[in-house]
């Protein structure tokens, strides 16, 4: 059988530009995902448009972030249940931009001082208030808060924890220690932070050097006119959990929100 125009594709063509294999297509057809615009039933011969095309890329990308192929199917069929297969996209990409964040700041060097420009997502937090008299004790602070974060059976699997330093003033240390919960969450300590703008520098090195990285940024606002819409906020990437007691390789988002420019 011969194609009835330069509009179709053979199932060996669809293969070659997409980078599926001959049985990958089978099967999502076999799966009810894409049907073929020309099936001939003797010879088997198959033929497919751009639409078909494109939906196997659609079915491929989605199979990438994790999707089963009988989730892709609910995912163009189901239609009762759009919120919950929307929440599990989000959630997907939640992680997907962790892990590209995560690449990011791995390249940070001890020292180096860049200013990058990041939107800051819309989270719901567990927080508690206190004021410090340094470092050590705010870390007992995030911890304890973790910890009853962690017991409401709410915590995010995802979002890392955060301060937010709430005041200007370079001489004292009142924190909000926040540690991010699903959205359900009604407890007293919920907070939500909207997504915001933001300036940030990843800090690489023990946390008792996290105040050069603000005085860094805050420099910056200031010789570039910038007006900031929030308190500086300390996002904890890479610490103790995984780096242990090598505070040289601790990784912190060093950030504050701005105004929309």
């Amino acid at each position: 059988m011969r194609k009835h125009d330069g509009s179709l594709f053979q199932i060996g063509e669809v293969a070659k530009i997409l980078g599926l294999s001959r049985k990958m297509i089978l099967n999502y057809e076999d799966q009810g995902l894409v049907v073929p615009a020309v099936k001939d039933e003797v010879s088997g011969y198959r033929y497919y448009t751009a639409d078909n095309m494109t939906r196997l890329r659609s079915i491929r990308t989605l199979q990438s972030l994790g999707l089963s192929l009988k989730e892709v199917a609910e995912y163009y069929y189901d239609t009762t249940n759009i919120d919950r297969h929307l929440q599990r996209l989000m959630e997907m990409r939640d992680a997907l931009d962790k892990s590209i964040e995560m690449l990011q700041v791995r390249s940070a060097k001890s020292g180096d001082f860049t200013i990058h420009s990041v939107a800051l997502p819309r989270q719901i937090c567990f927080c508690r208030q206190y004021t410090c008299t340094d470092v050590s004790e705010a870390a007992i602070h995030l911890r304890n808060t973790y910890i009853a974060a962690a017991r409401t059976g709410y915590m995010s699997m995802v979002r890392c924890m955060f301060t937010v330093r709430q005041t200007a003033k370079p001489d004292t240390l009142h924190l909000l220690c926040s540690i991010p919960v699903e959205d359900c969450f009604n407890g007293p300590e919920r907070r939500e932070f909207p997504e915001t703008l933001a300036l940030c520098i990843y800090y690489r090195g023990p946390y008792e050097g996290i105040g050069d990285a603000r005085r860094a940024l805050k420099q910056y606002v200031k010789e570039n006119n910038i007006s900031v819409s929030g308190y500086f906020r300390s996002i904890f990437l890479e610490g103790p959990p995984t780096r242990g007691t090598n505070s040289a390789d601790y990784i912190t988002q060093v950030a504050v929100p701005i105004a929309d420019r």
